[in-house]
């Protein structure tokens, strides 16, 4: 460790890769200290996430006109441009642990381990788990060798730990948020090529399959069954615009086991049969498709 005048720390830099950059969260610096008595930093700003573990010992974090205790075991973030001062409190040594992030993916991580401007810090929230991925996270920094991959995987199974520890899924999982049916609505328009259960469906979400029928309808003015169709019957309308596609092509990429299947969905749906759309395009039926993504705002 190298020694100054108010502690003994390791720091380690990062240049991020074009894949650190687009997998949402990375790694701009890490570092440990040990602290001196007259340790203390701030007031300042920093521009990205500073998360810090605190080891041992105990200090006083001060942010936005508040102050909070902090001691073994809990953790605080620095937010990006806020004013902060911390420093020791305790005659045990403290020491730390820190993770320097950035990245889109981060402030939604950090909000789905309680941390937010609001409230920058969690107490009792490093247990064994939580320390020893933190102690890979820390050996694969010195060494220099682990791939960039393994790297962004360990701190990503770091969030996934901290997550469990405070027992939410907040904004992390499905069903936990209020905009569940905008969040069905994007599940579908992923997957509406499938053969999906909507039992199923609603099971992944989180709320009961007659619940989430009920008041999808409601807000989307429309069966999740409905929804489905429509977006595989939109889809192939833009298909049939191709005329090197065959329609038993189409009828597999949008979803249907077979043509005759997708044929009388088809029928069904526009009033005409998917060769005669392709013929005449806006000569039957409801014409042009429709923007889905209206409907789930």
């Amino acid at each position: 460790m190298q020694e100054d005048l108010l502690e003994f720390s390791d720091t380690w830099h990062n240049i991020p890769t074009s894949i650190e950059k687009l997998g949402g969260i990375w790694l701009v610096r890490a570092g440990r200290n040990v602290a001196k008595p007259n340790y203390e930093v701030g007031p300042k700003q920093i521009e990205h996430y500073g998360l810090h573990f605190i080891v041992s010992g105990r200090i006083r974090l001060e942010y936005e006109g508040e102050a909070v205790d902090l001691q073994k075991g809990d953790l605080f973030c620095l937010m990006p441009n806020l004013t902060y001062r911390y420093y020791v409190l305790s005659v045990e040594r403290l020491k730390m642990i820190w993770l320097t992030l950035n990245g889109p993916q981060t402030p939604l991580l950090l909000a789905g381990c309680g941390l937010s401007k609001a409230k920058p810090y969690s107490r009792n929230h490093m247990d064994l788990a939580v320390r020893s991925m933190l102690n890979k996270i820390e050996d694969s920094l010195w060494e220099r060798k682990v791939h960039v991959l393994s790297r962004n995987s360990m701190l990503l199974k770091l969030f996934v730990l901290l997550e469990c520890e405070v027992g939410g899924g907040g904004d992390l999982n499905y069903g936990h948020k209020e905009n569940w049916v905008n969040e069905a609505v994007e599940f579908f328009q992923f997957h509406y090529t499938e053969q999906l259960s909507i039992e199923r469906v609603a099971r992944m979400i989180g709320v009961h399959r007659s619940h989430f029928t009920l008041t999808f309808t409601q807000r989307i003015g429309m069966s999740p069954q409905q929804y489905v169709q429509r977006l595989r019957m939109d889809r192939a309308k833009k298909l049939l615009y191709d005329q090197s596609l065959m329609v038993s092509e189409i009828s597999l990429t949008v979803g249907y086991p077979d043509l005759y299947s997708f044929s009388r969905a088809f029928k069904k749906h526009t009033g005409c049969s998917p060769s005669e759309y392709r013929l005449n395009v806006n000569g039957c039926g409801t014409g042009e498709p429709v923007d889905l993504n209206d409907l789930a705002n």
